[in-house]
């Protein structure tokens, strides 16, 4: 049994309870919440530092200073279980080496090289937060030093998508690509979410299979800031041709230059969490707690996943 609502208002809505932030609540007399993926079905990668479905029980796997790797889960309330992971990594660092989808695709994000894997534990041993709402993150560029995760995977079906990711930035004014599945060649381009740099604006961008070569790109109508942390949610789709990129609840359209031929890109092809995923170049200097991409026949409504995903962060 799960809690679908309290006092009429649907519990996934709901910002705090008597002051205790939405994520941080067990059960409310006696109830356990339900898990985000049963609400919103048809992921193909999910990545959290939150249990995210019942049946996922690992949420990334660590390596500590001595080299050693150990698989982390979640605590009895659906949390990262900071216990385990302080107790492995203990006053030294903790490094990311995979990051495990819990869509039940075995998508998972991994990074072979050491020194490239992105900190959850810092080198005092301290486990990384955001900023503003301490919460637990993945460190993509610790001690100034480029850090990605990588896998190769299908990520639509060629019509229709949605990518959402909760994360906080460094900095705004260099170009960043937080998420790439992207080569030099068009032919072989699918999708990217970035920073623009000089513009401080977000971009979701996804490259249509047409004679062309068609570019769909959705930039927010806000600049971002520095220290602050977003929920961002994303659309792109064939049928109709339109995209669109929200940040905390904005719903200002922000479709542009967008083409009326071709499908998504479906080859199953690398992609990268981090940095552009062929070239290197781009680095995201910043923090992820989460990341989910769905693509199925019917799509979760966009709306509900940022109100419910800001409100289990407490983020407003």
């Amino acid at each position: 049994m799960s809690i679908d609502k309290v006092s009429g208002v649907t519990f996934s809505s709901i910002d705090k309870i008597d002051g205790v932030r939405n994520s941080e609540i067990d059960k409310v007399s006696g109830i356990t919440a339900s898990y985000a993926l049963d609400n919103f079905a048809g992921a193909v990668a999910a990545y959290s530092l939150r249990q995210l479905d019942s049946s996922a029980t690992t949420a990334i796997s660590v390596e500590n200073d001595q080299g050693t790797i150990v698989d982390i889960g979640f605590d009895v309330n659906g949390r990262l279980d900071v216990s385990a992971l302080t107790s492995h990594c203990g006053s030294g660092y903790g490094r990311v080496s995979k990051w495990w989808d819990q869509s039940a695709n075995g998508n998972h994000m991994e990074q072979s090289v050491a020194a490239s894997r992105p900190q959850i534990v810092d080198t005092s041993g301290n486990v990384v937060t955001t900023t503003d709402n301490s919460i637990r993150a993945l460190d993509f560029y610790a001690n100034t030093t480029a850090r990605w995760l990588s896998d190769t995977f299908s990520s639509n079906n060629g019509d229709h998508f949605i990518l959402s990711y909760v994360g906080e930035f460094r900095t705004v004014s260099a170009g960043q690509q937080i998420v790439s599945q992207w080569t030099s060649s068009t032919s072989t381009q699918t999708l990217q979410t970035s920073i623009l740099g000089a513009a401080q604006k977000l971009r979701l961008a996804a490259r249509y299979s047409s004679s062309s070569n068609h570019l769909g790109r959705a930039d927010t109508t806000a600049t971002v800031a520095t220290d602050t942390e977003y929920v961002v949610v994303g659309l792109m789709s064939a049928s109709p041709y339109t995209g669109d990129i929200d940040v905390n609840g904005d719903t200002a359209t922000t479709l542009t230059g967008f083409p009326s031929t071709g499908n998504l890109r479906t080859a199953s092809a690398g992609m990268s969490i981090g940095r552009r995923h062929d070239n290197g170049a781009a680095q995201y200097q910043g923090y992820l707690s989460e990341m989910i991409i769905w693509s199925a026949g019917t799509l979760p409504n966009r709306d509900t996943i940022m109100s419910t995903t800001k409100a289990y962060y407490g983020i407003t």
